[in-house]
């Protein structure tokens, strides 16, 4: 299988929580994606196991995501390691991406900064010829990093002011995660206590940057290359 991009997220709700609009729009584009989460989330206070998987499985029905899987790596336990590297280049070698998507290392929670981490320690693995994998070398052309909890200055911000009441409705097919604030359930917040308020206010911001309603927000961790100054206007 070969595909446009590759989004990965250590929770089964990262990849929606952070591009969910970029989703919509990459399903209205009929550019080809899938989506693999590191952890099946099993730590979360909010949700069973087979609650998470369904959503995980209606949200990516609901974007058109050719594929999506779990990594089965440990909830809360989340490293960034060799044998890890491994696993991450072989789920790259195999979808064959042109573009590699993944959290923003810098995170509080410390299982988005591992996987930020982990997919961006894979590039040099995946590209190995002698790897222990059964599918061939694969080079992305590009690895872009998205923030979570992080207001901080991106390299790249996409304007989803016309799909964020959409975004909104995709994350709601997380039931378990975003159908009540943390101190409905009783829960002790990280952050503000609505989630979806939270979300609203990092898309507000990021959106401000361009001078729109909406945004999400990607970062670079090489320059951006271009064959001509004209591309900057398309």
């Amino acid at each position: 299988m070969a595909i446009d991009f590759l989004f990965f997220g250590a929770h089964p709700d990262d990849v929606e929580w952070g591009l969910g609009a970029t989703l919509l729009l990459l399903q209205q584009q009929r550019s080809s994606f899938a989506i693999v989460d590191l952890t099946r989330g099993e730590m979360g206070s909010r949700g069973t196991d087979g609650e998470r998987r369904q959503e995980a499985r209606d949200a990516a029905q609901a974007v058109g995501a050719a594929a999506r899987e779990t990594l089965e790596l440990p909830d809360c336990g989340l490293i960034d390691s060799p044998e890890n590297r491994r696993m991450v280049a072989g789920v790259i070698r195999r979808y064959r991406p042109k573009a590699v998507l993944a959290p923003y290392w810098k995170d509080r929670h410390p299982d988005h900064a591992a996987a930020g981490w982990l997919v961006r320690n894979s590039r040099l693995y995946a590209t190995l010829r002698k790897l222990d994998d059964p599918n061939p070398p694969h080079k992305p052309e590009i690895f872009l990093y998205y923030p979570l909890h992080e207001f901080l200055r991106p390299s790249i911000v996409i304007d989803t002011s016309a799909l964020f009441t959409k975004k909104m409705e995709l994350l709601r097919l997380h039931i378990s995660q975003f159908s009540s604030t943390a101190e409905d359930l009783g829960l002790l917040p990280l952050g503000l206590g609505d989630y979806l308020f939270g979300l609203e206010s990092r898309d507000r911001m990021f959106g401000s940057m361009i001078g729109v309603r909406y945004g999400e927000a990607l970062i670079t961790d090489q320059p951006l290359k271009l064959a001509s100054l004209a591309e900057v206007l398309r």
